[in-house]
């Protein structure tokens, strides 16, 4: 009996023993992509029922404890999840699919983050990088234009690599920018991509409000731009290279229209020093030259009085934009490494306005152990200019001079821009020599020059080590180093500005440095639940200084030597201030369906004062993805509702704690600006809801957002009363409130094997309003010129632009003067405008047939008004079409002129006063007391913005030779306006990206037409 007890507890300890081992069962496999093949780090590997859980190596490895019978659960960003019972083998490799019920794309957030779209809880679009290498602008940021809702681009008037300003959701700064932060690889910018090589840009997010961005802090109040540059990742391995090439010319679209029937001269009589164009009648007659050149055989002779229609038109070249591009990818189990180089060799349609830059990025990512990863990157840019142009009405703009040549002034005697006089000196050639405001539009493109070297480095060094499979830990340093050498050269016989001779050389140097860490806890808690947590802090120092030298009046003309000038001044000025910030994120998961994020952030800014230096926001998203909730009609694809809170504080400039004093010219110069040392950092709450659906296999697809958001609490400077010893003071205050709405529909219309159509709509509407300014003020004036005063008005929108306007009765009727005149108010005190648009719109439609592609995109802008600068001066100077009309003294105010108007008598008796073109145009036009009011344009237009044609070598070609890719396409950009109601301006040509630039156009470049070809090839 005791031998038979012990053979059974024998037994049952055996029994129990193989029961242990199939509990302690240790499964290992590999998870890979199923359309590459290649492995997926990072991937979550879950025991159903229980929160046992890890995640793939960087190699796709897992191991887990498992039992038979148990169910693994693979899920991954972007991929459909996948389940498998454990059996009796130990290795179970997974092949995941991807999965486009989800919102496909996994879309780099702040700090680099990576979510699933569908786990957003803010609006965000990706721009499309392919056809910004095809298509592509000297400014990258140009290729944005249509795109994207609610995102608006204006380009500056310097010329080829002009700045561009962008605007997400509206202006709302007083004092500062309001344009987006932009990141590049997790280096927050201090600038923008203008200067980025478009061929290493692997994707583009747009963080539109500050909702996505309030982790980046301070900056990010205005949205953020989040750019990823190529690393090699997805490429074969070995060595894969990629050669591309791109050449564009482009022609001006002259807007401006030009009258051929009158030439120089004043009140019909003619006049070869006259600026205007008020003389008489052609005639084909022989007139007295204007050469000032003694030398010249035109010099004291006579020459046909006709018109001269193309004497603008030849002012201007074709230009050009050719970029060559190589990048090489070099990868291996372990490393990543991309090394990139661009050329680009830009003319403007300006003479002399030229561009060469050079582009050269190395990055590399390697594993290098198990646990520790590095992603190395450092980009040089070198930009040199030729000659950054002067822009708006500065009278170093050669546009300003061309436009106002009277009509008969002929184009190979204005090209013969300069001569020497008896002593042999340098002189210019001109109809009126010495003219204050007047010159050669060919002297200024030779002889008042601004030669410009930027040259910028981005380097960006981090470290990320996996603690476990759930936590890792990163370090990151990442720093935009910019330094700028330019010279400004005005010759001798520089009219108004250097009839003596100038020159000036100025250097600048800068650096923004980030530094930070970043701990992440990821983990699947359950099978329904899963946690990311993150937590980090950030150092940031920015440092610049700027050296100016500048004098006037040489010794010995023409030699551009400080030494050489008569009263040489230097002026040196600097930037120092740091921010140290600490910040948290959190996102909970439920099924993978619906996710609640909450963030903090809390900074400390030595611009403000020490009581006030820190300032803690935080910001609250949720998100259902309703259709992995609950079971919907199968029309529906997929529907999520989203929604998110916000607030992101602002610091100011820095030395705005303390009045300044500067030593200029030997003298003692105190900052007129009283400082305030109870500042407050500024803020933006903003709020947002929205959803997003697609319908009938993702064939359609609507997204919606609402937002409202005020910045208030901001920092900048009030007047002060006369005699206070100060001219302004600083202080909080102002509130400045964005709401709009935007839709993104998308639909693929055709799909077959052999063609399909794809149409992608944007519309953004956003309404803007100050609803207060500072005690004690009901408006502030930013900017005053000749033509306006940009102001802010409490209960107006941001950005109105006010100015002399028609004098008007009580029932809103023009009262004229006893001459037929108008009356004009005196002071800029009339709303006459306002930049900001009704709504923005882009239609993109996108064909493919076979190994061919055709994309269209179309860009809308509707409502906004603008005043016109230009046409006031060439309307005051009879240059324009309609300043020919009525020359014989037959217009009457309200009726062939100005008809939309009512014109009344200073007795309220009609207007039947009969003038002439010459005094009307003279009362309204004109440089220095413009009539705004008269010269306002509706800003509305739709153009052609971008057309790709391309043709994909298919691969049944290729495989017979050593290429492994190959495309060509014909490209071109702003090819034509459907409609343009500002007629004679483009509305998107600003003098600068200052938000007071707009609303007001004066003498900017034309817009050009671009046209050419793209050629890639992959080896």
């Amino acid at each position: 009996m005791k031998r038979k007890l012990n053979c059974f507890l024998l037994l049952a300890v055996l029994l129990f023993m193989q029961v242990a081992v199939a509990q302690n069962k240790k499964v290992t496999g590999t998870v890979t992509g199923a359309q590459d093949g290649l492995p997926l780090p990072g991937v979550n590997v879950l025991v159903r029922g229980t929160t046992i859980g890890t995640q793939t190596d960087f190699d796709g490895n897992y191991a887990i404890e498992a039992k038979s019978g148990d169910v693994l659960v693979f899920s991954y960003l972007g991929m459909k999840s996948q389940s498998l019972t454990v059996g009796a083998s130990n290795t179970y490799n997974v092949s995941l699919q991807e999965d486009a019920s989800q919102l496909e794309e996994v879309v780099v957030t702040a700090l680099g983050l990576q979510k699933q779209k569908k786990a957003l809880t803010y609006a965000t679009q990706q721009v499309e990088t392919e056809e910004l290498t095809q298509a592509r602008s000297v400014n990258v940021v140009e290729g944005l234009s249509g795109k994207v809702a609610g995102l608006s681009v204006t380009t500056g008037g310097s010329g080829v690599g002009s700045a561009s300003k962008v605007l997400l959701r509206g202006n709302r700064s007083i004092n500062g920018s309001s344009q987006p932060l932009y990141v590049v690889d997790g280096i927050l910018l201090n600038g923008d991509i203008s200067n980025i090589s478009p061929d290493d840009i692997q994707e583009i997010s747009v963080l539109k409000g500050a909702n996505a961005a309030a982790l980046y802090g301070s900056r990010a109040n205005n949205g953020a731009i989040i750019i990823t540059t190529k690393s090699g990742k997805g490429a074969k391995e070995g060595v894969t290279t990629n050669i591309g090439f791109t050449s564009t010319f482009a022609d001006p679209i002259l807007l401006t229209s030009f009258q051929n029937d009158y030439g120089q001269g004043s009140a019909g009589n003619y006049s070869p020093n006259a600026v205007t164009s008020w003389g008489p009648k052609f005639d084909g007659s022989q007139v007295a030259h204007w050469s000032n050149d003694p030398n010249s055989p035109e010099f004291g002779s006579t020459y046909a009085y006709e018109a001269q229609p193309d004497n603008v038109k030849d002012f201007f070249k074709t230009g050009y934009n050719v970029a060559t591009n190589i990048g090489v990818n070099i990868n291996s189990e372990d490393t990543n490494t991309f090394l990139g180089y661009t050329y680009t060799d830009a003319g403007g349609i300006i003479p002399g306005n030229n561009l060469n830059r050079h582009n050269i990025t190395a990055r590399i990512n390697t594993k290098l152990t198990d646990k520790l990863k590095v992603d190395a990157k450092i980009n040089y840019i070198r930009d040199d200019f030729s000659n950054v142009l002067a822009s708006g009405e500065d009278f170093d703009n050669p546009l300003r001079y061309l436009y106002i040549l009277p009509r008969n002034i002929r184009t190979q005697d204005i090209a013969h821009y300069k001569f020497l006089n008896d002593e042999g000196k340098l002189r210019q050639h001109y109809f009126r020599p010495n003219f204050n405001g007047g010159g050669n539009p060919y002297w200024s493109i030779n002889h008042i020059t601004n030669p410009r070297l930027d040259e910028r480095v981005l380097g960006l060094l981090s470290l990320q080590y996996n603690i476990t499979v759930d936590l890792s830990i990163m370090g990151r340093s990442t720093m935009d180093r910019t330094s700028r050498s330019e010279e400004r050269l005005w010759y001798n016989d520089t009219y108004t500005r250097a009839p003596n001779g100038r020159y000036l050389k100025g250097a600048n140097n800068s650096y923004d440095w980030n530094t930070d860490v970043l701990i992440n806890y990821k983990k699947g808690i359950s099978e329904d639940f899963a946690l990311d947590l993150s937590a980090g802090a950030n150092k940031r120092v920015f440092k610049s200084n700027d050296l100016i030298g500048d004098g006037t009046t040489f010794t010995i003309e023409n030699f551009f030597a400080l030494s050489n000038t008569a009263d040489p001044t230097a002026t040196e000025t600097f930037d120092n201030f740091e921010v140290q910030s600490v910040y948290a994120l959190a996102e909970v998961s439920y099924k993978n369906a619906l996710f609640l994020n909450l963030t903090g952030r809390n900074d400390w800014s030595s611009t403000l004062p020490s009581a006030n230096r820190s300032y803690f926001y935080p910001s609250v998203g949720l998100t259902a993805v309703v259709s992995d909730l609950v079971e919907l009609p199968e029309f529906f694809s997929f529907l999520k509702l989203r929604g998110s809170w916000a607030e992101v504080g602002n610091d100011t400039n820095a030395f705005s704690l303390s009045r300044r004093a500067d030593i200029r010219n030997g003298t003692l110069d105190i900052n007129p600006v009283l400082p305030n040392p109870d500042l407050r950092p500024e803020s933006t709450r903003s709020t947002e809801i929205g959803f997003d659906t697609r319908f009938m296999d993702n064939r359609f697809r609507f997204d919606l957002t609402w937002y409202k958001s005020n910045t208030f609490d901001q920092i900048f400077s009030t007047p002060t009363p006369t005699g206070s010893g100060i001219a302004a003071r600083f202080q909080n205050g102002a509130d400045v409130q964005n709401s709009g709405l935007e839709i993104v529909l998308g639909a693929t219309i055709i799909e077959s094997s052999d063609f399909s159509w794809d149409l992608d709509i944007n519309f953004a509407k956003n309404n803007s309003e100050v609803l207060e300014i500072a005690d004690g003020f009901d408006e502030l004036t930013i900017s005053t010129d000749f033509i306006r005063s940009y102001k802010l008005v409490k209960g107006g929108e941001f950005g109105d632009v006010y100015s002399r306007g028609f004098l008007r009765d009580d029932q809103g009727r023009v009262v004229v003067d006893a001459l037929g005149l108008p009356q004009i108010t005196p002071g800029l005190d009339v709303k006459i405008a306002n930049f900001n648009p009704d709504w923005l719109g882009g239609i993109r439609n996108s064909f493919s047939y076979k190994d061919f592609s055709l994309s269209a995109l179309i860009d809308i802008r509707q409502g906004g008004t603008i005043a016109s600068f230009t046409e006031a001066i060439l309307a005051g100077d009879g240059q324009l079409d309609y300043t020919a009309q009525g020359r014989d003294g037959s217009l009457v105010f309200g009726e062939n002129v100005y008809k939309g108007e009512t014109a009344v008598t200073e007795t309220g008796a009609s207007n039947n006063i009969a003038v002439n073109s010459e005094d009307l145009w003279n009362r309204v036009g004109g440089r220095n007391t413009p009539v705004g009011e008269a010269f306002i344009r509706d800003a509305s237009n739709i153009r052609l913005r971008e057309l790709v044609l391309g043709y994909a070598v298919s691969d049944r070609f290729l495989s017979k030779t050593f290429l492994t890719s190959a495309r060509v396409s014909l490209v071109g950009r702003n090819l034509f306006f459907f409609s343009n109601k500002a007629e004679n301006v483009d509305p998107e040509a600003v003098n600068s990206v200052d938000n007071s630039a707009e609303g007001r156009e004066a003498f900017a470049p034309p817009t050009t037409r671009t046209f050419g070809v793209s050629l890639n090839l992959g080896f």
